[in-house]
């Protein structure tokens, strides 16, 4: 069993999850703009579209509660395969019924599925990795997410070739690691629970009792992520930036984010979750509170962004490695399907907030980033791991 934990990260296995997460990325980075822009040439109120996009993490949050009995009855490969169904389903489906109501029926089940996926996918790797692994291991996950983010929008022009073709290319991919990841042999996490720890309410409360201070980051790159894609192009337009100048800045906290993954991952191994999650929030803090003074300048806000993504864009991964060092086992599945609701909270409240901070004056609108940032590294710090 050891000697299979510690080949984990070369195996096939891993390899295909990787591909699995990538696929993941990429059908969300591809939907979010590409409907967006659809509904928007229909003529689509702008509110209305901004609802069709939250509905996508609506899903996601009513999922996650729901999956952690199914995995540990039926085991890793039938809980993932089904998400990959679900969004293989709904990828399919969109060019057929070109609807607001429609769309937004699939987008939520685009999020059930991803959710289940990526539910089953994480606490797989959680559950065999080394710790001393961790931290690489998930910058992986992460970085294979956040490369089929970034390559996901590149495939939205096809529309304008074929209507149908980024949908069914996308579906295609879906369907083809969903053969793959059926020719694996299935496993079921750990099936050794106390007692008192049979009901899931029970195990809830002990996750958030003991390892609260785990989920925070997970909070924390949502709320970044989707107040980025969300209220920040409105700040720029605002501010005097042009589409182009403000689509680059937030590919360049995206490519600067996955350029740090795997480096962050090994310095996490090294020196502890803990200190490298507390030192990169309080370095994104600084970013952004540079920005508020700096907001003007193009060339300014290029380099914060580019400092902030190298230093922000692995909470999340991070976060899910901090967790797993805090918790047996058993209760892996537990603190992960609460990290997958952390994250959502973060997505859906930071685009609210940021909508908040762009009516007041310019030069307040990156304290928001600063304050949450700032908050949560304090929290950390004064929070109370276990000891090793």
């Amino acid at each position: 069993m050891k000697k299979e934990r510690q080949l984990f990260v070369l195996s096939r296995r891993f390899a295909l999850i990787l591909s699995i997460v990538f696929i993941s990325g990429f059908t969300q980075g591809l939907l979010i703009p590409l409907l967006s822009i659809l509904l928007e040439r229909q003529g689509t109120p702008a509110y209305i579209n901004g609802l069709s996009a939250a509905v996508l993490y609506i899903g996601i949050i009513v999922a996650a509660p729901l999956m952690e009995k199914p995995l540990r009855r039926h085991g890793y490969v039938p809980v993932i395969s089904f998400g990959l169904a679900l969004v293989a389903i709904a990828v399919f489906a969109f060019p057929l019924m070109p609807s607001v109501l429609a769309w937004m029926v699939l987008r939520f089940i685009v999020g059930f599925g991803d959710q289940t996926l990526h539910y089953g996918s994480q606490v797989w790797v959680t559950s065999i990795t080394p710790n001393h692994k961790l931290g690489r291991t998930m910058s992986l996950y992460g970085m294979a997410f956040g490369l089929g983010f970034a390559l996901g929008p590149l495939a939205a022009p096809l529309v304008d070739w074929i209507s149908w073709l980024p949908f069914v290319l996308t579906g295609i991919l879906t369907v083809l690691v969903l053969i793959a990841l059926r020719q694996l042999p299935n496993e079921k996490p750990s099936d050794i629970m106390p007692e008192e720890l049979q009901s899931a309410a029970s195990r809830y409360r002990l996750v958030l009792s003991t390892a609260w201070f785990t989920l925070l980051p997970g909070f924390t790159y949502g709320f970044l992520e989707a107040t980025l894609n969300a209220s920040f192009p409105v700040f720029a337009t605002r501010n005097g930036y042009e589409l182009a100048q403000t689509s680059t800045l937030i590919t360049t906290f995206v490519v600067s984010s996955l350029l740090m993954q795997l480096p962050l991952g090994r310095l996490a191994d090294h020196f502890g979750k803990r200190r490298t999650l507390i030192s990169v929030l309080s370095i994104g803090a600084v970013a952004f509170l540079t920005a508020c003074f700096f907001f003007q300048s193009y060339g300014a806000l290029f380099t914060i962004f580019a400092i902030s993504g190298m230093a922000l864009g692995s909470t999340y991964s991070l976060g899910v490695a901090y967790m797993t060092e805090q918790l047996p086992n058993h209760l892996l599945p537990t603190g992960n399907l609460l990290a997958g609701i952390s994250f959502s909270l973060g997505s859906i409240l930071g685009p609210i907030s940021g909508s908040l901070f762009v009516v007041l004056p310019p030069s307040f609108y990156f304290s928001l980033f600063v304050l949450v940032l700032a908050t949560l590294a304090y929290l950390l710090f004064r929070s109370k791991p276990k000891s090793h």
